[in-house]
């Protein structure tokens, strides 16, 4: 249920009764539509709630509000004028969803300054809240700047006279009686919401829908007077409604067309309403925070699929090594049949089983012996190429494990801590940009581990943390890859990717991990640490969910002075 006529007339004697004669001592932004108005009366402090949302508009007490926004021109106009000024009067106008409060401000003059009126106009998209004149209702300033061209009917502009938004020939709701409401209805029995809702002031959708459905047990009069009781607030009952996912509605009353709802009761409208919308609230920025991270993954996870798409052309290209050294080969062993200028030779492949013809493109401004070189040259390229292209798509894989690690994080993350968690390790990642506070500095881009390249062309991983390490070892390392980590001393765990299977890692490489493990562990600062290292697939988790510890067997140890090597990824 929104913030309806109803719900504003009890509003309003709350605030009478708590905000009439206190002083307005601060206003602040909670965002750019909701003001917190801090008010003191006697030896009690109370906040007051005003929102302009094109959804959510309401005023209402509540508990001080969480640091907001940087203060806009109007909070600070609102300021100037109020700040120090006592309430003399709280009205609702008419049966509008229109709060009108009166203020006095405080003047140092001989003088006493004229009294000015915030006016909460809380209607949907047409929200707003204006400062006026109370003495002439000009107006002073306003949330939303409305001219001519955006309204016909009236101008919401400084200097402009405040007139109420067009009116609707509504009954009043306290003024039918039994013979005028069924006169109203021109005596039908079968009466729709819809027209409760155009014919009545002051009647919401749910309001009017409540009518209805206790209309189905009693006389439909009868029903209209049980909700008609509720205008009175003293008889007023706060409830605020919860299903599954999550509040449905704050009501004066209770709602018998949520027969499956949770009910919740407060002293309060201002409480249920405090209640609702900080749920709301939750819940859209969860939903706001889950699409956010939502589409970070789906950004990255098409980056990663266009990165490995265009690997694996090259890796298809670099396959090609074989076919360019038999080319040279056939080449060098047909040379007595080649002669310079010829653009292609057709030559019987003796490396094939079938022995059939293999046509070979020529440059003719070559000799033979040159073309078959050229051959050779290509096929040391490609062989080369094709083991960096291996490592690439390695590190790539390395990073869809991670993204898939991330999409399952996302879809058990039931808070709006875990979100916000998650938002973190984004940023730290380099799935989302950090936002900008002053010139501190922030190391992002990284992902969840430090990657390094070896002289030989090995990429190497390196966890920064145990949750890192326990990803490394779970989701990335493949059995035929290389683990390392500095000998029973806390530290990282340091991987050495092997896509190629290799039955040994270069010494030079091997040399370089160690190093990594003996610089990002308790030992950094020593000249000489001791490194085990391993194949990944004789290391094992610890039973237990202490994330980092595991157990290794068969390991060798180098002693390394610990070092950071230059070709940082």
């Amino acid at each position: 249920m929104s913030f309806d006529s109803l719900a504003l007339r009890i509003v309003t004697q709350e605030l009478r009764e708590a905000l009439l004669t206190g002083t307005i001592r601060h206003i602040e932004q909670a965002n750019a539509h909701t003001f917190s108005f801090k008010i003191s009366r006697a030896v009690q402090t109370h906040w007051l709630t005003l929102s302009a949302h094109s959804v959510h508009a309401r005023a209402h007490l509540t508990e001080k509000p969480s640091p907001g926004q940087k203060q806009s021109y109007l909070a600070d106009f609102l300021t100037t004028h109020l700040r120090g000024g006592t309430i003399t009067e709280i009205e609702q106008l008419g049966w509008d969803r229109i709060l009108k409060i009166t203020v006095q401000p405080v003047s140092d003059e001989p003088i006493q300054s004229p009294p000015k009126a915030i006016i909460a106009e809380m209607m949907g998209k047409h929200s707003n809240i204006i400062l006026i004149d109370a003495t002439d209702d000009r107006i002073l300033e306003s949330l939303k700047r409305i001219d001519e061209t955006m309204s016909r009917h009236r101008e919401i502009l400084p200097g402009e006279t405040y007139i109420l938004p067009p009116q609707q020939s509504k009954v009043d709701p306290l003024t039918l009686d039994a013979a005028a409401f069924t006169e109203l209805f021109d005596g039908q029995e079968d009466v729709s919401w819809r027209q409760l809702f155009n014919k009545i002031d002051g009647f919401s959708p749910t309001l009017a829908k409540e009518v209805v459905v206790r209309a189905a047990e009693i006389a439909l009069w009868d029903a209209y007077q049980q909700i008609i009781t509720y205008f009175d607030p003293k008889n007023a009952s706060p409830h605020l409604l919860i299903d599954g996912d999550g509040p449905i509605a704050a009501s004066p009353l209770p709602l018998q067309q949520f027969p499956n709802a949770a009910s919740q009761t407060f002293n309060t409208m201002g409480d249920a309403f405090s209640a609702y919308y900080d749920a709301i609230t939750l819940k859209e920025n969860m939903d706001s925070e889950h699409r956010a991270l939502t589409q970070a993954l789906t950004k990255q996870k098409d980056v990663l699929q266009r990165k490995t798409k265009a690997l694996q052309a090259d890796l298809d290209r670099a396959e090609k090594a074989e076919d360019y050294r038999i080319q040279g080969e056939l080449i060098l062993a047909n040379l007595h049949a080649i002669t310079r200028g010829q653009k292609q030779v057709e030559l019987q492949n003796y490396y094939s089983p079938e022995l059939e013809k293999l046509s070979i493109p020529l440059n003719p401004e070559q000799t033979p012996s040159e073309n078959a070189q050229t051959y050779f040259k290509k096929y040391t390229k490609a062989k080369r190429g094709r083991s960096r292209i291996q490592q690439l798509i390695s590190d790539l894989d390395a990073d869809h494990e991670t993204l898939e690690l991330y999409v399952s994080k996302l879809t058990s993350a039931d808070t709006l801590e875990k979100l916000q968690k998650l938002r973190s390790e984004f940023v730290e990642n380099g799935y989302l940009k950090a936002p900008q506070r002053g010139k501190q500095k922030q190391e992002v881009g990284e992902g969840p581990f430090r990657r390094y390249t070896s002289t030989n062309g090995f990429q190497m991983y390196v966890g920064k943390n145990s949750q890192s390490n326990d990803l490394l070892l779970r989701q990335i390392a493949k059995p035929s890859d290389m683990w390392l980590h500095a000998k029973q001393i806390h530290g990282s765990h340091v991987i050495i990717r092997n896509p190629e299977h290799r039955p040994d890692i270069p010494m030079p490489t091997l040399l370089q991990a160690a190093q990594l493990a003996a610089y990002y562990s308790k030992a950094h600062h020593a000249s000489n640490v001791p490194v085990d290292y391993t194949w990944a697939r004789y290391v094992v988790k610890r039973k237990g969910n202490v994330a980092g510890y595991v157990h290794y067997t068969r390991e060798k140890t180098l002693y390394v002075e610990p070092a950071v090597p230059s070709s940082k990824k």
